[in-house]
């Protein structure tokens, strides 16, 4: 049977059959594996954990309060199937995601449940130092391809933030400081008035850094690199009644970064800047097994290379600028019309455009070039099913989306993921899904007949659960047909790449008493990929390989609860080798394997006041996560928090 016959074929069912359910919220934990944990980005509905048979991974409140003084690519980056190069890097460093092998502008970014993304970045990539982590309530990580709810880039995964909406009378506020001149501030104020509750927050960020170019002489004296972030959020909510809620937010983040001439190369005087904002609103319907949902939201982004230095051969002054718009839609429905069938179907339409700014002087003399304003956007209605049977011992999802674009025209995704309760503490899943990536306007501007990258995911699973003791083991394999990259035979863009990934991800968490949890994961990667060859450009090779994908990584973790007031985490950090670009027509190059230590002590001094300090990478290990570029040394932040 042809993909669009399965997938029309879902859809069709899907009108048919219906089901909802609610449960209540659990209290926040350090361990982020709890089956009883509620979530909502699996199926955009709240449903307990444990009855999906997706893999998902939340990060909730206290996990982000325990690892206070990082940033949320230095968080996520610690997750198993998850590999962000950039994180641990010079502060403003733009980190790729790379989910299960997936690669960068593959795994969406969803802020309360809508995408981000830039069109104007060539893969429509997401820069995470626009999120500061005062801004977030938890992290929900949705592993395998999703594009039947979630749509264009869902492939590697989704990873949902959530952004802090408490209704309590709160008045916070986190300062911290540390190693390369970092210096941390934000303050947060929540309260309810009658029908309206409301969340604030202003945060700060600068660091004088250190030099991102590595300098392989050690004699050129590369200077530092600063940054400054500054960012604000206002959440607000009204109930209308007991049934209806509307949800108003905007976020705005502004920074600027020192940047250098390239890997391994210098310059005092290039400077990057990246802005975001984001308004948008989530009108919500709400009774008993019934749910509907309207969100919208605009995105806005402006990003600005500037370099106006003697640092550079031949070029005097460049100004390369960039302006990009998104609009969002989304709209869902979702009921039960018998007692183990819920039922969820709707549609949503995206709309990017950017336009690009260019002048330089040079000695050939001044150039000036304005890349005219493009547009995009496509519509996709979607559907799924979730079955179980009377004693809840086996979930069945089935799913599946068309597509429509502007530029390509039509594709379709399925889903088909059961999952089985062997017993009251074992769990079998599975799940056999397709995915796509639409061609970036960036993209589409050098080749307008480009069509999506096409990927088939399956996975199988299983969970182990007591009160002490979680364990998870996940194989997952995945192709992707019609990839998207740049040929440098005739400098365009074409469908050619094949990749192959296949990968196991193990995860233990093991409270062994009230003092002591112990965590760990590891994750195994095997990825190739049939491209063009990248020393000749002229033939096409397999890789049995993926850029700075490494193929094995792990970590472990100890959490001990000295007291009520005092506790202490330890934790450690291994990255195998990996490979990267060498240069042009150059033969790749490999980078060395790495191991971080991170510690973390926190002391709640009363109830308004709490103590910390951060430590990453105490071994001082010296590493590169991308070729050309340094990684932090030892860095050590102290910080208090009041409320």
């Amino acid at each position: 049977m042809s993909q669009k016959l399965i997938t029309l074929s879902v859809c069709l069912i899907a009108t048919t059959l219906a089901f909802g359910q609610k449960e209540k919220s659990q209290k926040d934990s350090l361990n982020t594996n709890t089956l009883e944990e509620v979530i909502v980005t699996a199926n955009k509905v709240e449903q307990k954990q444990n009855s999906t048979g997706k893999v998902v991974t939340v990060i909730n409140a206290a996990n982000l309060q325990a690892n206070a003084g990082r940033s949320i690519a230095q968080i996520l980056n610690e997750q198993a199937g998850l590999y962000l190069p950039g994180s641990v890097s010079n502060v403003g460093t733009v980190p790729s995601i790379y989910m299960r092998g997936a690669s960068s502008g593959r795994s969406l970014i969803l802020i309360d449940g809508m995408p981000v993304g830039d069109p104007s970045m060539i893969s429509n990539e997401f820069d995470l130092n626009l999120v500061s982590l005062n801004l977030i309530e938890r992290i929900e990580i949705l592993k395998g391809a999703q594009s039947t709810l979630y749509g264009s880039d869902a492939i590697g995964g989704v990873i949902n933030i959530i952004t802090k909406n408490k209704s309590i009378p709160v008045l916070s506020g986190d300062f911290s400081t540390g190693s390369y001149g970092t210096k941390k501030m934000n303050l947060q104020h929540s309260n309810t008035l009658g029908k309206f509750n409301y969340a604030v927050g202003y945060g700060n960020e600068t660091a004088t850094g250190f030099s991102a170019a590595t300098d392989i002489t050690g004699k050129n004296n590369f200077d530092k690199d600063g940054y400054a972030n500054k960012n604000w959020f206002a959440n607000i909510n009204y109930t209308f009644n007991q049934h209806w809620n509307l949800k108003a937010s905007t976020h705005q983040t502004s920074y600027n970064a020192d940047i250098d001439y390239g890997a391994f190369k210098d310059d005092k005087d290039e400077q990057f800047h990246n802005a975001t904002k984001l308004t948008g609103f989530v009108l919500k319907y709400k009774k008993e097994k019934t749910v509907f949902q309207l969100q919208y939201q605009l995105s806005t982004q402006d990003r600005q290379y500037k370099n106006d230095s003697a640092d550079r051969i031949n070029t005097i002054f460049e100004d390369n600028q960039y302006t990009g718009k998104s609009h969002y839609a989304d709209a869902f429905y979702a009921t039960s019309v018998s007692k183990n069938i819920q039922w969820i179907m709707g549609g949503d339409f995206r709309y990017g455009s950017y336009q690009q700014t260019y002048a330089s002087i040079s000695e050939y003399g001044p150039y000036n070039d304005n890349f005219k304003d493009t547009f995009q956007y496509q519509t996709a209605l979607y559907s799924s099913l979730l079955i179980n049977d009377a004693s809840n011992k086996w979930v069945l999802e089935l799913g599946g989306r068309l597509n429509k674009h502007d530029r390509y025209g039509t594709n379709q995704t399925f889903t088909i993921s059961p999952s089985y309760k062997l017993s009251s503490t074992f769990r079998l899943m599975a799940s056999a899904s397709t995915g796509y990536k639409a061609p970036s306007l960036y993209q589409l501007s050098y080749n307008e007949q480009l069509k999506p990258e096409q990927s088939f995911n399956t996975e199988i699973g299983i969970d182990y659960k007591t009160n002490p003791l979680f364990v998870r083991a996940v194989y997952y394999n995945r192709t992707i047909d019609n990839g998207i990259d740049f040929n440098y035979i005739d400098y365009n863009f074409f469908n050619y790449i094949q990749q192959k990934v296949n990968g196991l991800e193990l995860e233990f968490n093991w409270k062994a008493n009230e003092k002591n949890n112990f965590t760990t994961n590891y994750t195994l990667m095997n990825g190739q990929e049939t491209n063009q060859n990248r020393v000749t450009t002229t033939d096409t090779i397999t890789y049995n390989y993926l850029l700075k994908r490494p193929k094995n990584s792990m970590g472990i973790q100890w959490t001990y609860q000295a007291s009520p007031k005092l506790s202490f985490s330890m934790a450690a950090r291994y990255i195998s080798k990996r490979y990267d670009v060498g240069g042009y027509a150059a033969e790749d190059v490999s980078l060395k394997s790495y191991t971080l230590i991170n510690a973390h002590i926190q002391y709640n001094y009363n109830k308004h006041l709490v103590l910390y300090a951060d430590g990453q990478n105490l071994g001082n290990a010296v590493f590169q996560e991308i070729n050309g570029y340094n990684a932090m040394g030892r860095m050590l932040m102290l910080g208090l928090r009041l409320k």
